[in-house]
């Protein structure tokens, strides 16, 4: 049975130089689209959703493709419309855009429905399918954190969603504080953004964890 990892897991082995490079690459698209912005403020104002998207999509490609080329751990796809960033034998991801909730969008093909659905290999060899990118502001049009984020499903909400930005991985800490987090004291599981019925299943859930790590904030 698939066992989500845990986010800081997660970011720890995907290690500092992954996690700096999507945090520069989406830092360096912010500052593209505000050229643009600036440059043809009428073609920005006259670009359509799914546009201006695919030209951020573009431009965060490109910035991340130079940051990991030479990352001994990472391998790169780039065919058509599969976008994939390999990291070592377990992780997997796709550059999207975020919602406020964290929610992303897609066409609902066979390979993003098979992408995004996480594997039921044998405990310990499962393939983990992440989202790397941006949360959006639909109302102002501004890309905001970098976020690594980890779903099971592709209509379903975030697990998990963490904010990566340089300060907080300085601190060596990358987005700790940004994880919702299950309420229990002891207890380290994220606290998915979910109904009411469903994070009284979430803590149930929790109750049956034997074994409960301290929280890493923990004095």
């Amino acid at each position: 049975m698939f066992s989500y990892p845990l986010a800081e897991d997660v970011l720890h082995d995907l290690g500092d130089k992954v996690v700096s490079a999507l945090v520069d690459a989406t830092r360096a698209t912010r500052v593209d689209l505000a050229e643009y912005r600036d440059t043809f403020p009428s073609w920005v104002a006259d670009s359509s959703d799914r546009g201006l998207s695919n030209w951020i999509h573009d431009r965060l490609w490109a910035h991340l493709r130079r940051g990991l080329i030479d990352i001994d751990s990472v391998e790169l796809v780039d065919q058509g419309v599969t976008r994939e960033v390999t990291v070592g034998l377990r992780y997997r991801a796709r550059v999207k855009r975020h919602t406020v909730r964290d929610r992303i969008r897609s066409y609902a093909t066979k390979s993003a429905l098979a992408f995004w659905a996480q594997s039921e290999a044998l405990e310990g060899l499962e393939e983990v399918r992440l989202g790397f990118g941006y949360r959006w502001d639909p109302e102002e049009r501004v890309i905001g954190s970098t976020i690594v984020s980890l779903r099971d499903g592709l209509d379903k909400d975030a697990i998990w969603a963490v904010e990566v930005d340089a300060e907080a991985w300085v601190r060596k800490s990358p987005g700790l504080l940004s994880i919702r987090r299950c309420p229990r004291s002891t207890c380290t599981r994220p606290w998915p953004k979910t109904r009411r019925t469903k994070r009284r299943e979430w803590n149930r859930r929790c109750a049956r964890n034997t074994s409960p790590r301290p929280r890493p904030d923990a004095g």
